[in-house]
């Protein structure tokens, strides 16, 4: 990234951070920071989505294959639930449709089971997940740890082009509020122990990352296989009370995203 363009983006974001309080008395109220907003959804937003996925997944004909080929459906429905807050009622038409598919394909069962768990555990305003395993040195560390801060979770690997891609936004961000409550974790999925470590040493990532093993071209390892990350990066941003406010935001706006988090009372 062009050192202008970083500096413009280090400007609005220190400009975004900067409390009323701190500004001068110049007679006029002091100007609203922009905000990154997560609009509630309305019913019939949920009912379309749930129609679409109901016509996706009701065109395979193939009943052995069904989870295969229905897995991307529901991945593109959660990525979308992420976007906005879904109200109780409209969660419970989601899990009421998801007992309506597990009738028409019982064997489903398990997989139907996990795409409810992820709707109960994984839209924004959920408090997130609990993950625990061991950093880069081998030492066990949990997300839980990091409550009362900011968290920027990225599941991410050096094999990932987009994800190298958000290595400049990190270090802006670990550098903007190295001194506030606040933090980067890492799920690494690179095939080793050593090109993740590398990878962490070349790019200065200075922040404490799980390794979770990238097999076979698969996100097979245990951290996003809980996590249904099938996606790189995916991107949640965690508040202090360990709530889930955003789901992939991406450049410019995992800085505002965090920023605006770090704001809160």
């Amino acid at each position: 990234m062009p050192a202008t363009r970083l500096a413009i983006l280090t400007l609005s974001v220190i400009t975004l951070a900067t409390p009323a309080a701190a500004q001068n008395d110049i007679g006029f109220a002091p100007i609203k920071p922009h905000r990154i907003t997560v609009e509630p959804f309305a019913d019939n937003q949920v009912e379309d989505l749930l129609a679409t996925l109901t016509r996706l997944v009701g065109a395979i004909k193939n009943e052995a294959k069904w989870v295969d080929e229905a897995n991307i459906h529901f991945w593109r429905l959660m990525n979308r639930l992420q976007t906005g807050l879904v109200s109780p009622a409209q969660e419970a038409m989601v899990l009421a449709r998801f007992d309506a598919l597990e009738k028409a394909h019982p064997t489903a069962k398990a997989f139907l089971d996990k795409q409810r768990e992820l709707v109960r555990t994984r839209l924004i305003g959920k408090v997130a997940p609990e993950i625990a395993g061991k950093d880069l040195d081998n030492v066990e560390f949990k997300l839980s740890e990091y409550r009362g801060k900011v968290v920027v979770l990225y599941f991410t690997g050096q094999w990932c082009g987009p994800c190298r891609g958000e290595y400049p936004y990190q270090r802006l961000m670990l550098e903007l509020h190295k001194d506030k409550p606040f933090a980067i974790l890492g799920v690494n999925s690179d095939d080793t122990l050593d090109v993740a470590r590398q990878a962490k040493a070349d790019n200065r990532l200075e922040y404490r990352t799980w390794w979770d093993g990238y097999l076979e071209k698969k996100t097979s390892g245990p951290i996003a296989s809980a996590w249904d990350v099938t996606g790189w990066p995916t991107i949640y941003l965690i508040d202090k009370k360990g709530v889930i406010r955003f789901v992939n935001l991406r450049f410019e706006d995992v800085l505002k995203g965090a920023s605006q988090l770090l704001q809160e009372k």
